[in-house]
């Protein structure tokens, strides 16, 4: 009788344990809960610390660009003009660190297209400063406006800054000149001021809209599936080929093509291609916060994260080695620059293919060939 009593009492100690443990460490259904990646997080630290600040950089570089372009247009001096070509490079640089990031407003805006298509069709420059009419951000005005266009008035209009200065003084076109200047600084701002404000919760609050919780997930059309798909194809088509592969003749059957490059007049092309690609790779760590890297190393893709690290490493080292202008160097020694595609390529692969299959991501942009 006391065997039987102890049996008892150890088999209901055994179900008081065992009930116990399922209400410890199930999600209800019997079965333990799956660790989630703190997606929301990641997706913050991108709006807060790198998009929004990148933005406001921006805008303030492009406010500076304009006022700049005023002093020079209203006293064309050699001087006001340094500040100005130089005030046309702080504002390209910073550019850097955001044309990856063409979605929402941005891409309603076509802010890429708009501010940064190159090589600028100087003869439509020329033509419509002769003519007037014009209208920047139109289809036919698209390639002689923004950053490039700017880009030849101040630099390129002359083998000195002298002879430009000249351009805008003494030339019969010169009053001209000064109005299509002003327009194209004026535009630039225009537009960026509108993509910058729309990120603002005082504005139309883009970053509300980026965190929502409807839009979590990697299905198309949620933001993490938006700022890959943007990521991707700006490293694709902007990045290895805008920058690198069509000045090198890697798109034209091997003929080089070193008027492509993105600051042709301005000379310092080589720096930022370095610049862009420094900010893609914070754009791939967060930077200082959670980033596409660590949603890999989650996924048990801590291999594929580092591949991907040292690849932008090795293309980032190469292209530091390449000298402005870099028109000069594709020239000169353009099997240097070819190797630099090689290295993007080379991510290319891992972060088209690799990191969107380890993520889950649809792409979805019409592919270029030969990738």
């Amino acid at each position: 009788m006391n065997r039987i009593n102890t049996f008892a009492g150890c088999l209901l100690v055994a179900l008081v344990l065992l009930v116990y443990a399922c209400d410890s460490s199930d999600d209800g259904n019997g079965t333990s809960p799956t660790p989630e990646f703190d997606q929301a997080g990641m997706l913050e630290n991108y709006a807060d610390n790198l998009i929004i600040p990148g933005y406001n950089d921006l805008q303030a570089d492009a406010n500076a660009l304009k006022s700049a372009a005023d002093v020079f247009t209203a006293d064309p001096t050699t001087a006001n003009l340094e500040n100005l070509q130089n005030s046309l490079k702080s504002v390209r640089q910073s550019w850097q660190q955001v044309n990856f990031y063409q979605f929402g407003p941005a891409e309603t805006s076509i802010l890429r297209s708009v501010l940064n298509t190159y090589p600028t069709d100087t003869d439509k420059v020329d033509q419509n400063i002769e003519n007037g009419g014009y209208t920047l951000g139109s289809v036919d005005n698209i390639a002689a406006g923004g950053f490039p266009a700017i880009d030849y008035l101040v630099n390129g209009l002359g083998d000195s800054n002298d002879e430009i200065v000249v351009s805008f003084t003494l030339d019969i076109q010169a009053e001209n000149r000064k109005t299509y200047l002003t327009d194209n600084a004026n535009f630039v701002k225009s537009n960026i001021d509108l993509v910058t404000d729309s990120w603002q919760s005082s504005g139309g609050d883009y970053r509300g809209t980026f965190l929502d919780a409807t839009n979590a997930g990697t299905g198309v059309g949620s933001s993490t599936s938006l700022l890959v798909n943007a990521m991707i194809q700006h490293y694709e088509r902007y990045l290895r080929d805008g920058k690198i592969g069509i000045p090198a003749g890697v798109r034209s059957a091997g003929v080089p093509r070193p008027m492509a490059t993105e600051a042709f007049y301005g000379g310092y092309s080589a720096e930022l291609l370095v610049a862009n690609l420094q900010a893609f790779r914070d754009l791939f760590t967060g930077a200082n916060g959670s980033g596409l890297d660590d949603n890999l190393i989650f996924l048990d893709s801590e291999a594929l994260a580092s591949d991907i690290r040292s690849g932008l490493d090795q293309a980032i080292t190469e292209a530091q080695a390449l000298t402005d202008p870099l028109s000069g160097n594709i020239e000169n020694n353009n099997d240097q620059v070819i190797e630099v595609f090689t290295s993007l390529q080379e991510v290319m692969v891992l972060i088209k293919v690799d990191m969107t299959s380890a993520l889950g991501i649809t792409i979805n942009f019409q592919d270029n060939d030969g990738d």
